[in-house]
């Protein structure tokens, strides 16, 4: 019996009928392709050596050009920067006065406000552990941060934003239209909930212990002014609001279902 090499590579997976590709489709243009919207750097590149006669000497105007455009990681990717403050007395007055720092360092902490940006990102919208922020940052630009600071730069950040975060579920109360729904959530091995509402220009998560109607009334208040958007789960079938629509999807799924007998056969007939 033959046996395929290693090396050799294997037939790529065919997909099911009336299954699309995966990756870009026929007719499809690239967003990469189009530009990167920016050029932080051009770089001029002139040949050093004839590919034909061996010669180093050329003409200075180029006879053609084109034009080739990358993103790359720079190097090093993360910049160390040490900030000397210097206080220096004043000739006017002869008091002393100490040199300002810029706006993007804050003083006794060892991460710039870019980077802290990026560990919040990394760690609540990418989902990555305390540990492998650490690993990324030492890979990606050759620095070593304690799991203390990563846990005290997401809780200062946390503080920052209770304010605004408590100010949107006020407002949210007394809107006129919200999308509610409620996802398990694991939280150190426990199950946990985590609503959302949510509508134009706005979202507002909510992490809970559970899925009851407590949760819908601590988000919405004990009624609900406006229009409520939501799935048919029971927590919010009699809750009070000025209107309420279920999701489309739902319905549709639940119309579907009752055209199917037990058997799984459609019914037939008026």
């Amino acid at each position: 019996m033959h046996k395929r090499s290693e090396c050799q590579p294997q037939a790529a997976a065919q997909p099911k009928p009336g299954q699309r590709k995966p990756g870009g489709q026929p007719g499809h243009v690239g967003k990469t392709r189009q530009g990167f919207g920016r050029i932080d750097r051009y770089e001029v590149v002139q040949p050093t050596v004839c590919q034909h006669c061996g010669s180093q000497e050329f003409s200075e105007i180029p006879r053609q050009t084109r034009h080739h455009t990358i993103a790359e990681l720079m190097q090093p990717a993360i910049e160390v920067v040490a900030y000397e403050q210097q206080k220096c007395c004043c000739r006017r007055c002869g008091e002393p006065t100490w040199g300002e720092l810029p706006p993007e360092v804050i003083g006794g902490q060892s991460l710039g406000v870019g980077l802290q940006s990026l560990v919040m990102w990394l760690g609540n919208y990418g989902h990555m552990s305390d540990e492998k922020q650490q690993e990324f940052l030492l890979e990606l630009g050759g620095i070593t941060v304690g799991v203390g600071t990563l846990q005290q730069t997401n809780a200062r950040a946390a503080a920052s934003v209770k304010p605004t975060v408590e100010a949107l579920g006020d407002w949210i109360k007394h809107h006129n239209y919200g999308q509610v729904d409620e996802t398990p959530w694991l939280v150190n091995g426990v199950k946990e909930w985590m609503w959302v509402v949510c509508g134009v220009g706005f979202c507002l998560f909510h992490a809970a212990d559970t899925r009851s109607r407590a949760e819908l009334v601590t988000l919405l208040g004990e009624r609900f002014a406006g229009v409520l958007v939501s799935d048919d789960f029971s927590v919010y079938n009699g809750y009070a609001v000025k209107a309420q629509q279920q999701c489309l999807a739902h319905l549709r799924r639940h119309f579907q279902a009752a055209t199917l007998p037990k058997g799984g056969q459609a019914q037939t007939g008026s």
